[in-house]
């Protein structure tokens, strides 16, 4: 944002590109993580935290008004988060083993990037973690699905709010369900 609002400022301080900027207010983090097929594990380097905060605050207030929830004391409904884990199918687990060859494919050049990458696996990953259905939706309806898991619970909070005419909110960003009532 500041690249838009404020360039003429990232010019005189001599930060117009990233890395210049993230050099001031920045650090690069390098850790263990899962590989994006579920398979092992590798070494990624990530922005991970800011440092010299109250420069930068002052640098960006200078084109904005900041009003914190704590300023602003509006009120805040009350959420009842349910969290419900579930286990994979056997087609599941057999399925992730199958993007981790096609991982190891990509990694080793041995496919054409044009006809399988890793975000498309990493994408076909978190299609199959939701519902495998999403992969090949000739494949069996697992009741313990994320999908069944969660239309379970939905219909189980309309029962028991259905004399106050309770409402309920749903969001899915394929890789999980978020339920709010």
């Amino acid at each position: 944002m500041m690249k838009y609002l404020q360039y003429d400022m990232l010019e005189q301080n001599n930060m117009t590109f990233f890395d210049c900027w993230a050099a001031d207010f920045g650090e690069k983090v390098t850790a263990l993580e899962i590989a994006p097929e579920g398979t092992g594990f590798r070494f990624k380097t990530r922005f991970a935290r800011f440092y010299n905060l109250p420069e930068l605050m002052n640098l960006w207030k200078e084109a904005t008004d900041i009003q914190t929830a704590d300023m602003l004391k509006l009120p805040v409904p009350e959420v009842e988060y349910i969290t419900v884990q579930t286990e994979p199918s056997q087609i599941q687990k057999d399925m992730v083993k199958k993007l981790g060859k096609r991982a190891d494919k990509v990694r080793k050049r041995q496919v054409d990037v044009k006809i399988d990458n890793l975000l498309s696996i990493t994408n076909d990953g978190r299609k199959l973690a939701l519902d495998q259905r999403l992969m090949n939706p000739l494949l069996p309806d697992d009741p313990d699905s994320k999908v069944n898991a969660c239309v379970k619970n939905v219909f189980e909070m309309w029962q028991k709010s259905s004399a106050v005419k309770g409402t309920q909110i749903i969001f899915c960003d394929r890789a999980a369900m978020r339920c709010c009532t």
